[in-house]
Parts: C-alpha cells; sequence; structure tokens
C-alpha cells in the first residue's frame, strides 16, 4: 500500500551572390544658398518628432525587458505582499462528471477528489477528471479524511473504513468499536479513535503503508481525536472530563504520555500541529497557542464573532468570523503559526466553503470564488458561478468547485 498511493494515473544554402556592381550616380548640385534658407520649419520639427518617438520607444522596450526580468526571477520576492485582483466571469477549463445522492462530502486528494453520498457510493477521480475507483459502501453518516496519495471513507458511528490511493489499490480497515473520529496526517497517518469495551476510547494509529503502529486505552477521559505531527513521532489526543478538556502528547515510540495541555473553562473543538514543537487548539470563542511540552504561548480571541469556518495553510489559519450565527456576513483573519494577525478581509456574503492549501486561500461565496494569498491580499476573483458548494485549491492558481454531479476547474 505504501507504494501503492504513490503512483500516479495516468537547408542547403543558396548559391553565392554575384558580386555587387558599382552604380554610378549622378553629382547632385549644390543648392542654392536662397533654397536652402527657405526650408519650411515644419520639416526641422517632424525630425524632432521622430528623434522623440524613438526614445519613447526605446523606454517602452526597456519597461517590457524590466517586468521580462521581474517575471523570470519572481522566486526571489515575496509575494504574499504583492495584490494582483483580477475579477473575471467563470469559465471552465475542464469537468468532473458522479454520480448525486443524499449526505454528500468531498475532500481534495491531491489534485483529484473523493466523494461520498449515504447512499453509499464512492468515488475516487483522478487530477485530470478520471475515475478511478467507483464502490458502493452503505454508510448513514458518510465520512472523508485524506491526504495527497489517498481518500479513507469512513462511517461516523459505523465500523466501515475503506483506503482507496490515486492508482486504484483498495484495503480495508477492520475497527476495534463504532468510529468516533478518524483523521489523516499530511505525511499520511491514519488516527482511528473509537469505542472499546472498559475503556472510555481506543485510538489507533496507521503508518503510511497502513500497518498498526500505535494503541492507546484511555480509561478515564472521552476522546474526541487524534492527530499525529507533520514529522510522523507524535501524537496528540484531545480529549476532557468533567474537570475541562485536554491535549494529551505521546511519542509513538513511547507508551507513556509526554507532556499535556489542559482548559477548565471552555471545550476545545479541534487541534492542529504547526511543528513537531508548535500546535494550536480551536473553541467557539478562541484560537489557543501552545507548545509541545504542554506551555501556552499565545490566545486569539473572536471578541463576541461567531465562528463559522477555519481551515489550515502551510503554517498558517484562516478563519471566517461573523458577528451572526447564520453568517450572512463575514471578517476573513489569517493568524500565523504563533497567534499573530497577518491580514483580514471583508466579505458580504456568507462562505459556503472556505480552503486553504500551501501560501494561498480560496473562499466559495454563493456567485464567486476569490483567491487570497496568507496575508489575505485578494490574488483574483471568479464572478457569474451558480450551484457550487465545494471549492479546493489545485496547484497553478487552479480551483476545482464541485457541485451536486459534476465539478469543474476554473482558472484565476
Amino acid at each position: 500500500m505504501a507504494n501503492k498511493h504513490l503512483k500516479k494515473h495516468n537547408n542547403t544554402p543558396d548559391s553565392p551572390p554575384e558580386k555587387p556592381r558599382k552604380e554610378r550616380h549622378p553629382k547632385e548640385e549644390a543648392a542654392p544658398a536662397s533654397a536652402k534658407a527657405e526650408i519650411p520649419a515644419a520639416e526641422k520639427l517632424s525630425k524632432r518628432d521622430v528623434r522623440g518617438a524613438l526614445i519613447a520607444l526605446g523606454a517602452a522596450l526597456l519597461l517590457f525587458a524590466a517586468c521580462v526580468i521581474i517575471w523570470l526571477n519572481e522566486s526571489r520576492f515575496n509575494t504574499d505582499d504583492l495584490t494582483l485582483s483580477v475579477s473575471t466571469a467563470a469559465a471552465a477549463e475542464e469537468e468532473y462528471i458522479f454520480d448525486a445522492g443524499s449526505g454528500q462530502v468531498f475532500a481534495a486528494v491531491g489534485d483529484g477528489l473523493a466523494v461520498a453520498t449515504s447512499t453509499g457510493l464512492d468515488e475516487l477521480l483522478d487530477g485530470s477528471g478520471n475515475t478511478v475507483v467507483s464502490m458502493v459502501t452503505p454508510m448513514d453518516s458518510p465520512a472523508i479524511a485524506a491526504c495527497d496519495s489517498f481518500a479513507v471513507f469512513y462511517d461516523l458511528g459505523g465500523t466501515a473504513i475503506t483506503v482507496v490511493d490515486l492508482s486504484g489499490g483498495i484495503e480495508t480497515l477492520t475497527p476495534a468499536g463504532s468510529i468516533i473520529s478518524l483523521t489523516v496526517s499530511d505525511s499520511g497517518y491514519v488516527t482511528v479513535t473509537t469505542e472499546y469495551t472498559g475503556y472510555r476510547a481506543l485510538v489507533e494509529v496507521y503508518d503510511p503503508s497502513l500497518e498498526l503502529v500505535y494503541q492507546w486505552y484511555s480509561s478515564s477521559a472521552w476522546v474526541m481525536s487524534g492527530l499525529v505531527s507533520p514529522d510522523g513521532r507524535e501524537l496528540a489526543v484531545l480529549s476532557y472530563t468533567s474537570g475541562g478538556s485536554e491535549v494529551r502528547l505521546f511519542l509513538l515510540s513511547q507508551s507513556e504520555q509526554q507532556a499535556s495541555f489542559s482548559v477548565s473553562d471552555t471545550i476545545l473543538l479541534d487541534v492542529h500541529w504547526f511543528s513537531s514543537n508548535r500546535l494550536c487548539a480551536i473553541t467557539a470563542e478562541q484560537v489557543i497557542y501552545f507548545d509541545g511540552s504542554g506551555q501556552w504561548q499565545n490566545t486569539y480571541d473572536f471578541n463576541g464573532q461567531y465562528l463559522t469556518g477555519y481551515a489550515f495553510g502551510d503554517g498558517f489559519l484562516a478563519l471566517a468570523l461573523s458577528p451572526y450565527r447564520a453568517g450572512t456576513s463575514s471578517v476573513l483573519v489569517s493568524l500565523d503559526s504563533s497567534g499573530r494577525e497577518q491580514g483580514q478581509a471583508a466579505l458580504q456574503s456568507g462562505i459556503i466553503c472556505l480552503n486553504a492549501s500551501g501560501s494561498e486561500i480560496l473562499v466559495l461565496v454563493s456567485d464567486s470564488a476569490i483567491l487570497y494569498s496568507s496575508s489575505l491580499a485578494e490574488r483574483g476573483r471568479l464572478t457569474g458561478l451558480t450551484g457550487f458548494k465545494y471549492a479546493m485549491l489545485r496547484a497553478k492558481g487552479e480551483a476545482l468547485l464541485a457541485a451536486s454531479n459534476y465539478a469543474e476547474v476554473y482558472i484565476f
């Protein structure tokens, strides 16, 4: 499985010229002095105009050359601080086709797309829109977790787990009990949290080849989720007790807990690794930052606004905040990995989907898709969109937007 999900589908010269002959030209007679004095002033002016035009053309050529040089060397500049906002009517470049169904969920798999429905039809499409796998797996509450090379289809509260990679390989995992949560790290570690008789929960970790490498039985805390660090060495387990919420930190090479971070007056909803020594936890009122030894680092407060969405990019967090529960208008906020604000952007309509990848953020609203840098400088906007309910960023400034039974690729 480790290798399968890394594989990706599918004059002769003319004769020499004669020596030119010199031609004789009659000798021009010198014009009389009176004739020279009568040369119109307009002729002299036109020569100056020609010289000016040549100078202007040269300047334009120099400007063009400078633009080319900057373009060729753009990797030397920090483009996050540059704004290139282009509003265009949307025109699809490619189209993906899949079956519709109730309870539909989506997930990005590299440049491909995974789709699952409560009617049991699961599909994985590659970056060219080809259907890699189509299968029937009855699920009451379908969910998908994915990384760049494979997708995990599972039934939340059930016992069905199917792993499908982009080469078409299919494997199944057998959970110990009903699934409470399932996550996939960027490096491909799968963490499954289930119910387990005699304990509050069981947390199991599978490596990218789907070998079971770690188990932790929780006897005192209710477990919400677990997530492996980017380097594949540590595990963060989000749990809660009557005393509050806690993030427990483990090394996958040891059974004992290494550290923990806890709060007594709020419920932690999600936990994320930025690096092996920097994490954050999201609540309904704030984002809390702490390190790998469980020490608090920073807090970003929402100041009474409602959290309507969030997405993690490469070293940053994008938040959607609204003064209303319905999220009819929103403010986007970008925070770096230490909790410092990088930028804000106001939206006059509710957000349908918020996605982040690399150093960019994609926002889907009712009739538009907007591309931002991680500091929330607008880089492009697609207008005239209808019917889409999921959006994901792809390479080279592309967006894949999905509706009920099709998805389209757009270029900003």
